[in-house]
């Protein structure tokens, strides 16, 4: 009879659980232990399989850690507590652009590109580049990804809208990137986190801002961006963090990071995976908001003595 059940029992490994929600496979367990819950069924081998309904739930309760909730908070709400306090995000853009933004929502939805790109030059031509990236771009991004979250869009969809906002960026970058400025800062992203539309984001405003970018592209190693911080004699690092990398795994990157880099060398880390880190880090400058990273380039002038070329 056990025989039976356990070659019925359908739904994805813990392994695929972990890629698919960000979630660690040791926090799926203590949650199952701790909370009751995710409550994953057995095949025939006694490993864990996780139903379609939960890792639903799952995603949903990772969005909204990412957002600042606890997840002891978000365990004890069934689906129609978790939604509600999804639609009681803080509003992202001002009331002025907000039919702007349901307006290029609508062609995401309806994978109208080729309006979508022209919409995308048309902006940024009349707000300037560092504008169109805060008031435009960060909000439109959250937007996409909340309907993702909802269901009201795919996949494919998401991952549209961003080829199509990272295609604009380079585009636009490959004619502005100076030959000299002042900080000297090396982007990149840790091993894992494949995201670079952040890194492109940033990358917009420090060109703006004077700075003098070096881009090393996503996913290097530790030892890597050590190495290329010396060569490159730069003054900082900065890391982008997606909502999708964990922020336990972002903490000890950043620690990892901070002690092998030489002390003088700056350590930044922003994007919207960093609102997840609730605790400052000794010596790494985090910057969940826009401003955070105008008010750390200041700070760095001020302490060099330097101002923008």
């Amino acid at each position: 009879m056990s025989n039976e059940t356990s070659s019925s029992v359908s739904g994805l490994p813990i392994a695929s659980v972990e890629r698919e929600t960000g979630l660690s496979k040791d926090t799926l367990r203590v949650w199952e232990r701790r909370y009751g819950f995710p409550t994953p069924e057995r095949d025939a081998n006694g490993e864990r399989l996780y139903a379609p309904t939960q890792v639903q739930r799952l995603l949903k309760i990772k969005r909204l850690m990412d957002r600042g909730y606890r997840p002891g908070k978000l365990l004890a709400l069934d689906d129609t507590g978790l939604r509600a306090l999804d639609e009681t995000r803080a509003v992202v853009a001002s009331s002025a652009a907000v039919p702007q933004l349901d307006a290029w929502m609508h062609l995401v939805k309806t994978h109208d590109s080729d309006a979508l790109q022209r919409a995308f030059y048309r902006e940024m031509a009349k707000r300037g580049l560092a504008s169109f990236v805060q008031d435009i771009v960060a909000p439109l991004i959250a937007r996409v990804g909340e309907a993702w979250s909802r269901n009201e869009l795919g996949i494919f969809e998401e991952h549209l809208f961003s080829q199509h906002l990272e295609k604009m960026f380079r585009t636009v970058l490959s004619n502005m990137l100076p030959q000299q400025g002042s900080p000297c800062v090396l982007l990149t992203t840790l091993s894992g986190e494949e995201h670079t539309l952040g890194l492109l984001m940033v990358e917009s405003l420090m060109v703006v801002d004077d700075v003098y970018p070096v881009l090393l592209g996503p996913q290097m190693p530790i030892d890597e961006i050590v190495r290329a911080a010396q060569i490159k004699q730069v003054d900082a690092v900065c890391l982008s963090f997606s909502s999708a990398y964990p922020p336990a795994l972002a903490t000890q990157g950043l620690l990892d990071l901070r002690r092998m880099l030489p002390e003088p060398v700056g350590l930044w880390a922003g994007g919207y995976g960093v609102k997840a880190i609730r605790k400052p880090i000794d010596g790494v400058c985090l910057l969940p908001e826009f401003q955070d990273l105008y008010n750390c380039l200041a700070r760095w002038r001020i302490e060099h003595g330097r101002q923008a070329a």
